[in-house]
């Protein structure tokens, strides 16, 4: 019995036993709070004369009668292709000791060129690290995203907001729990024309799953793409659950964390009627885990195609001070 190649993925991992010509794909890992590991197990083989897809199924790795059950159910349709008891032990305690290992320990050395953090777009959006705007529902939000990405990704240096672009294009991809793609094909073919700029283009994905449980799938689409910012909007939909809820902000955010992006997260406002404090609505931890907080406001009176838009620095990162509001005037035309 030879032993498995392991290949790490963003939510998971990959082995393969090459004599054996079988591959295992375990996705959607997750660790309960009485310490069993579960997830999602794909089962397949380049072995003559099978399908290539053998099975697919929940899997508890902590659990000896889910590994027992499992061999069972493999032997009897495919008892000749493989060891499957082995197969499946060697499978539960090499995905165990990499789960609970987690990431290796680096030494920090300081050095005389260490860089600061850096911003992809100042003082916006900063790199690596997620940036939530929050504002009342119909304040320009995912217009005022569009307008960002946009300067990212020409890059468009000399934009309405007179921000300093980067000096490459910065790829975004979208990432639509809220809208449709029309609707983001229309709101960028606007752009371009009342600006006056070349073909737009942005990479879009309509949404449905909570981030948390469509993290593999939205790695593929980061590397795919060349993505290095996703633009999530928006926040509930992409965390699930009850957002004042602990639990659904957290694995929101590690699975953030796994992706390896930066982003940019739009998010709805919540109201404190004691403290008349706006925050961002949901759990405190939305507000601890993001580096970077602005809050959006709207003006714009009834019956009119003009609007003012500001954005106000509400948390600034641990290591700068909070930046001066930010003004832009939008005007809707027909076209």
């Amino acid at each position: 019995m030879s032993l498995p190649k392991i290949e790490e993925t963003i939510g998971g991992y990959n082995f393969t036993w090459e004599r054996e010509q079988i591959a295992i794909e375990v996705t959607r890992l997750k660790i309960h709070s009485d310490g069993r590991v579960t997830g999602e197990v794909l089962i397949s083989t380049r072995a003559p004369g099978y399908s290539p897809h053998l099975h697919q199924a929940q899997f508890n790795f902590s659990s000896t009668r889910s590994r027992r059950d499992l061999a069972r159910t493999l032997e009897e349709r495919y008892e000749k292709l493989a060891d499957w008891g082995t197969i499946l032990e060697q499978l539960s305690v090499y995905t165990l000791e990499r789960v609970r290992r987690g990431e290796p320990v680096v030494e920090l050395w300081t050095e005389e060129d260490t860089a600061p953090p850096e911003y992809l777009l100042e003082p916006l959006i900063l790199k690596n690290y997620p940036t939530i705007i929050f504002g009342d529902p119909s304040t320009a939000k995912s217009t005022v995203a569009l307008i960002l990405a946009q300067i990212m990704m020409l890059p468009w240096r000399d934009n309405p907001l007179g921000l300093s672009a980067p000096e490459r294009p910065v790829r975004c991809l979208f990432l639509d729990y809220e809208t449709d793609p029309q609707t983001l094909r229309w709101l960028l073919t606007k752009l371009q024309r009342g600006m006056d700029l070349p073909p737009l283009f942005l990479h879009y994905r309509h949404c449905a799953l909570p981030l948390a449980q469509d993290a593999d799938q939205v790695h593929r689409h980061i590397h795919d793409t060349g993505a290095e910012v996703i633009i999530i909007d928006s926040l509930g939909l992409a965390c699930g659950g009850q957002l004042k809820e602990a639990e659904p902000a957290l694995a929101f955010f590690s699975a953030l964390r796994q992706l390896k992006a930066t982003s940019m997260i739009l998010a709805h406002t919540a109201k404190n009627p004691e403290t008349k404090k706006r925050t961002v609505f949901g759990s405190v931890f939305f507000e601890a885990q993001a580096r970077s907080i602005w809050e959006i406001c709207k003006r714009q009176d009834p019956g009119e195609d003009d609007m003012d838009v500001a954005l106000y620095h509400r948390k600034p990162p641990p290591f700068q001070k909070l930046c001066q509001p930010i003004g832009l005037h939008i005007k809707h035309g027909p076209d």
